[in-house]
């Protein structure tokens, strides 16, 4: 008697579902995703940190309708779970679309981290086909004082036309870091000058106690 038994990498499907897509899960809250999900939407809404590991990392590759509902959310019941805020800044007062915009530009206008490496992981572990998520660790571990450096820049060039960037000149104080660190790095490589006459141009124009 022969037995034809199924091979662990033909068990079931590894094909996407759209009940295990990460925006199911991670824009915003709603009776939609309960349904969906069951107690799921509860351990993976917006302010868990695989989303906003996740929602980062997708809207930076392109602001689209969902970061847009995401960035829509106005509860502050939650932390920013991703990274740090930034010295002085309200990390307690963001609400979570602020969040969003901000995990966004950290990951966006990203340059170069220095001392710094990604680690992947599934975004969710009990998904086959669940994409993988990034988070930045340091490259001295035993130290928890040596945190990576990011480095922030941006091409001049249609700046004017990118939606984070129009969302941090809206409300600057959700990731002013950001915006320093992107003149710092523009000021130092002589191309602080390209930005004249766009809108972030005019930003550290007209606050020149900040940016000096």
């Amino acid at each position: 008697m022969s037995y034809n038994y199924s091979k662990i990498d033909n068990f079931g499907s590894n094909a996407a579902s759209e009940v295990d897509n990460p925006l199911t899960y991670c824009v915003n809250n709603t009776l939609d995703q309960r349904f969906l999900h069951g107690s799921g939407a509860n351990e993976l809404g917006q302010h868990s940190r695989p989303c906003q590991l996740f929602m980062s990392e997708y809207c930076a590759q392109g602001w689209d309708k969902f970061c847009d509902l995401a960035a829509a959310n106005r509860v502050k019941s939650w932390p920013n779970d991703v990274g740090p805020c930034g010295t002085g800044l309200p990390c307690l007062d963001l609400t979570a679309g602020d969040t969003l915009v901000r995990n966004t530009a950290t990951r966006k206008y990203l340059v170069k981290m220095i001392g710094g490496h990604l680690e992947f992981q599934p975004f969710d572990p009990n998904v086959a086909s669940s994409p993988m998520i990034s988070e930045w660790k340091s490259n001295v571990q035993c130290n928890a004082y040596m945190k990576p450096v990011p480095v922030y820049g941006v091409n001049p060039k249609g700046i004017d036309n990118d939606p984070v960037m129009a969302r941090l000149l809206a409300k600057p104080q959700i990731a002013m870091d950001v915006l320093m660190g992107i003149f710092k790095t523009m000021k130092m490589n002589g191309t602080l000058s390209q930005l004249k006459g766009t809108r972030l141009g005019t930003f550290y124009a007209n606050n020149p106690q900040i940016f000096k």
